[in-house]
Parts: structure tokens; C-alpha cells; sequence
């Protein structure tokens, strides 16, 4: 019997030699959406559309009329941009516009919690969707086109 011992220790240490243990472990990601561009679009409309808020001060017929005559255009972010045959009033049209249109996109983008580009490039996809025939406006690209 005392023979026996260790011949089986010897075969259980070999034996034990021999197991493989394989432990495998799955990450799954975790996915959070947060759609942005529906939040930030709720909230261009709700603050251009908003019955409480101040109406918009603005020259919007002067703008109108020189977006007409093709002397300013919109950007890809959403300001205006004087274009080839802009006066100089026209110039300061767009300028006193654009002051307008940036503190209104700063203040959506600090009540959406996103960043001032975003608003302004979703402000820029709603313009071009929106703007009458044969308004100037810039394609993401940077390329001016007439609707």
C-alpha cells in the first residue's frame, strides 16, 4: 500500500498537468442614443416658433428683399453672407442679422446642453429645406448654390 501512494500522486500531479481551464468572458456594449439633432431641431423650432419669447427684432423685409435680389445668401452656419452686388448697407444689414441670429443660437444651445456649431448646422439644414426658390445658400461643402 505504501507503494501505492505515490504512484497515484505522481498520476494526479500529471493528471493535473493535463486540465485546461478556459474561462471566457463576453463584453456586450452598452448603447445609449441620444438623438441630438431631434432634441436641438425641438428646440430651434420651439424658439423660433415661441408665443411668449419677445418677437424677433429684425429689418426681416430689408433682408428679404436683399436675399431676393441674390446680395446675400445664407451660410453653412446658418448666419447670413453678403454676396456679389451687396451694398454697403446691405453689408451692415447682414452684419446687425448676424449678431441677431448668433445670440439666438448661443442661447438654444445653452438650454439644449449642446454645443453653439450644432445648432447652427441644424438651423442651416432647416433653412435650406425652407427658403423660397432662388435664394443663395451654402452646401455643407462650402459650395453656394441657388435653391
Amino acid at each position: 500500500m505504501k507503494q501505492m501512494i505515490p504512484a497515484v500522486a505522481l498520476l494526479a500531479a500529471f493528471a493535473a498537468g493535463c486540465i485546461n481551464v478556459k474561462t471566457e468572458s463576453e463584453v456586450k456594449p452598452i448603447h445609449i442614443t441620444l438623438d441630438v439633432n431631434l432634441k436641438v431641431d425641438k428646440e430651434l423650432d420651439k424658439s423660433f416658433a415661441d408665443e411668449t419669447r419677445p418677437k424677433p427684432t429684425g429689418n426681416f423685409k430689408a433682408v428679404r428683399e436683399m436675399m431676393d435680389r441674390g446680395a446675400a445668401g445664407f451660410t453653412k452656419d446658418a448666419l447670413l453672407e453678403a454676396r456679389e452686388g451687396a451694398t454697403d448697407d446691405d453689408r451692415i444689414l447682414v452684419a446687425e442679422e448676424n449678431v441677431r441670429h448668433q445670440k439666438r443660437y448661443e442661447e438654444i444651445a445653452k438650454s439644449s446642453g449642446v454645443a453653439v456649431d450644432a445648432v447652427r448646422r441644424r438651423r442651416a439644414k432647416q433653412l435650406r429645406e425652407r427658403i423660397p426658390a432662388g435664394t443663395w445658400y451654402q452646401e455643407d461643402d462650402g459650395a453656394w448654390k441657388r435653391k
